[in-house]
C-alpha cells in the first residue's frame, strides 16, 4: 500500500493563488495525496479539499502572527494510521509535478527531512544548508509519528519556531538536489493579496503613516531619510511611498520582507 501524504494547507480570501497552488498538487506524479484544508471566512467559496476545517479567526490576546495557530487544526485533522504531512501556504506552488514522489523516496521516518524552496526575492531557503536547524514551512516533511511532537505558536517566525521543536530531539535528513517550492508570482510584492492582482485599499491612509517597501533602484534626494538602494527594504511614509513607486523607484511590500532581510541568527536565535 502507498502510505497518504497529508497536504496541510491554510487559506483567507485569496481564490487565485489558492487555485494555481492546488493545480500543482492535482499534477502531483504521487499517487495518494490527501488535501487537509484551514478557512478562516465562511465566504471563502473557493476552497476546495479532501477535508476542509470552516474555521474561524483567531482576535487579539493570541500574538501578532495568529494565522500559524491554523497549523495547529491542521495537524489534529490527520488521520490515524501511518503516512507524511508536508504544510504548504496557498500563496506558494510545487516546484515540479515529481516533488511529493521524490520527498517520499528520499525521506527518512525518524527524521526532519529537509528540501530547499524558492522566496519571492528568488533567494533560496534554508540559507545555511547542512547545518540550519529551523525552517521555513515548506522546506521539511515529517511522517505522521510526529505529528503530536509539537505545536505551533502565534507570532510571527512560527514555521522556524515549530520545525526548532522538533530538531531539537529529531536528527535531519538533507535532501539534495530537491527543490520543493517556489513562491507564486506577486507573492510579497506590491499591494497584491492575490494573483489576479486583488488590491490593498490605501484610499483612506494617512500619508504619514508608515509602510515596508523594496527598493527598485538606487535614491538619493531630499532628506536622507527617504534614500534608498536596490533591494533595500525599509519602512517608508506613505505620502513619500506612493510618489517613489509612480516613478518605478520602490514598490511596496509585506512587513515579513523586512523581517527576512534580518540574519538569521538575529531573528530565531539559532
Amino acid at each position: 500500500m502507498i502510505e497518504p501524504v497529508y497536504i496541510l494547507i491554510r487559506t483567507s480570501n485569496r481564490p487565485l493563488f489558492f487555485e494555481r497552488m492546488m493545480e500543482t498538487i492535482k499534477n502531483q506524479t504521487y499517487k495518494n495525496i490527501v488535501t487537509i484544508v484551514h478557512s478562516d471566512d465562511p465566504r471563502d467559496e473557493y476552497v476546495t479539499g479532501d477535508i476542509i476545517i470552516n474555521g474561524h479567526a483567531y482576535g487579539n490576546g493570541y500574538g501578532n502572527g495568529t494565522y500559524n495557530l491554523y497549523n495547529n487544526r491542521l495537524l489534529r485533522a490527520i488521520p490515524q494510521g501511518e503516512g507524511w504531512y508536508h504544510f504548504i501556504d496557498d500563496d506558494d506552488e510545487y516546484a515540479d509535478k515529481t516533488v511529493i514522489e521524490r520527498l517520499v523516496e528520499n525521506s527518512k521516518r525518524e527524521y526532519m527531512n529537509v528540501g530547499r524552496v524558492q522566496r519571492w526575492n528568488k533567494t533560496i531557503w534554508p540559507r545555511k544548508w547542512g547545518e540550519q536547524l529551523s525552517y521555513q514551512t515548506e522546506c521539511f516533511f515529517l511522517h505522521t509519528d510526529h505529528k503530536n511532537k509539537a505545536k505551533w505558536w502565534g507570532h510571527t517566525g512560527g514555521d522556524h519556531n515549530y520545525s526548532k521543536k522538533l530538531t531539537k530531539t529529531m536528527p535531519v535528513n538533507w535532501i539534495e538536489d530537491l527543490l520543493i517550492c517556489k513562491a507564486q508570482e506577486g507573492k510579497g510584492h506590491g499591494r497584491k493579496f492575490d494573483k489576479g492582482g486583488k488590491k490593498i485599499d490605501f484610499s483612506h491612509i494617512e500619508k504619514d503613516k508608515k509602510f515596508p517597501v523594496l527598493g527598485l533602484q538606487k535614491y538619493r534626494k531630499g532628506p536622507r531619510n527617504d534614500w534608498i538602494s536596490q533591494n533595500q527594504i525599509k519602512w517608508m511614509k506613505y505620502g513619500k511611498a506612493e510618489k517613489l513607486e509612480k516613478d518605478g523607484i520602490i514598490k511596496f511590500t509585506h512587513y515579513a520582507t523586512k523581517q527576512e532581510a534580518r540574519p538569521l541568527n538575529n531573528i530565531f536565535n539559532l
